[in-house]
């Protein structure tokens, strides 16, 4: 009977196959921490465009009012209700919407009122500090209009 050569067979070692699962392992872990921080962000965005949204749409109510009502408002720090145009878009990104209202006191030589709102926003995270109490982030968006007795408006943001 004739001997055989003894011949190398292709494949894989068993550590072969352990490291790639490894190195597997670590990119799926990576690429979950990217997809959780890139929705984080997005929920942060979609927060910040519905506070611009609020603000705009509170300076656009001014602007169809009258004189007479503008120059009624007080000039005390007013907390204003929201919109319930918003509710829906507010319950579905997961924070607590306030919205802040201060009017400079009227000039009388130019007619003109500075009209600030101010939407402020809480997020509650599923994260918690070191007594265990769920962590609470706060921001806020600003914007200052102007609007003036014979029609002059204008208007500017800061975050």
């Amino acid at each position: 009977m004739p001997r055989r050569s003894s011949k190398s067979e292709g494949g894989f070692t068993l550590v072969e196959v352990m490291m790639a699962a490894t190195i597997l392992v670590v990119g799926f872990i990576g690429l979950i921490e990217a997809v959780t921080l890139a929705s984080g962000m997005m929920d942060h965005a979609r927060r910040q465009t519905l506070a611009n949204q609020i603000l705009n749409h509170e300076i656009e109510k001014l602007r169809f009012a009258s004189w007479a009502t503008i120059s009624a408002l007080p000039t005390t720090n007013t907390t204003i209700s929201i919109d319930p145009q918003f509710s829906t878009e507010i319950a579905a990104s997961g924070a607590a919407f306030s919205l802040a209202r201060t009017v400079t006191s009227p000039d009388p030589v130019t007619n003109i009122r500075q009209v600030n709102f101010t939407v402020t926003w809480v997020v509650t995270t599923s994260r918690r500090d070191s007594f265990g109490n769920l962590l609470q982030f706060t921001y806020k968006r600003t914007n200052s209009a102007w609007y003036g007795k014979y029609g002059l408006n204008l208007s500017y943001q800061r975050s």
